[in-house]
Protein backbone atom coordinates (compact mmCIF):
# COMPACT_ATOMS: atom_id res chain seq x y z
CA UNK A 1 0.00 0.00 0.00
CA UNK A 2 1.02 3.83 -0.87
CA UNK A 3 1.50 6.49 2.10
CA UNK A 4 0.25 9.35 1.52
CA UNK A 5 3.88 11.29 1.14
CA UNK A 6 5.23 8.76 -1.19
CA UNK A 7 1.62 9.22 -3.22
CA UNK A 8 2.14 13.13 -3.14
CA UNK A 9 6.22 12.85 -4.16
CA UNK A 10 4.50 10.86 -6.98
CA UNK A 11 2.19 13.16 -8.26
CA UNK A 12 4.56 15.93 -7.72
CA UNK A 13 7.20 14.61 -10.16
CA UNK A 14 4.04 13.76 -12.41
CA UNK A 15 2.97 16.93 -12.38
CA UNK A 16 6.50 18.37 -12.74
CA UNK A 17 7.20 16.52 -15.92
CA UNK A 18 3.66 17.72 -17.51
CA UNK A 19 5.39 21.70 -16.49
CA UNK A 20 8.36 20.97 -17.96
CA UNK A 21 6.06 19.65 -21.40
CA UNK A 22 4.85 22.81 -21.29
CA UNK A 23 7.75 24.84 -20.58
CA UNK A 24 9.49 23.04 -23.95
CA UNK A 25 5.84 23.49 -25.58
CA UNK A 26 5.83 27.48 -24.71
CA UNK A 27 9.48 27.55 -26.27
CA UNK A 28 8.61 25.69 -29.20
CA UNK A 29 5.54 27.99 -30.12
CA UNK A 30 7.25 31.07 -29.83
CA UNK A 31 5.63 32.07 -26.74
CA UNK A 32 6.53 34.87 -24.36
CA UNK A 33 9.85 34.04 -22.21
CA UNK A 34 8.11 35.36 -19.30
CA UNK A 35 5.92 32.28 -19.37
CA UNK A 36 8.46 29.40 -20.41
CA UNK A 37 10.57 30.39 -17.82
CA UNK A 38 7.90 30.50 -15.12
CA UNK A 39 6.86 26.97 -16.52
CA UNK A 40 10.21 25.46 -16.32
CA UNK A 41 10.70 26.99 -12.24
CA UNK A 42 7.99 25.75 -11.55
CA UNK A 43 8.76 22.37 -12.93
CA UNK A 44 11.87 22.49 -11.15
CA UNK A 45 10.01 23.27 -8.10
CA UNK A 46 7.69 20.08 -8.55
CA UNK A 47 10.72 17.45 -9.69
CA UNK A 48 13.62 18.08 -7.29
CA UNK A 49 12.13 21.15 -4.10
CA UNK A 50 8.96 19.14 -3.02
CA UNK A 51 9.90 15.80 -3.35
CA UNK A 52 13.37 16.21 -1.52
CA UNK A 53 11.77 18.79 0.98
CA UNK A 54 8.80 15.61 2.13
CA UNK A 55 11.50 13.09 2.28
CA UNK A 56 13.49 14.98 4.55
CA UNK A 57 10.05 15.96 6.89
CA UNK A 58 9.56 11.86 6.94
CA UNK A 59 12.55 10.82 7.52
Amino acid sequence: MLSPVMMMTIGSVFLGFFLFTGAFASYSYKKPQALTWTLFALAVLFVTLIPVTLALIIA
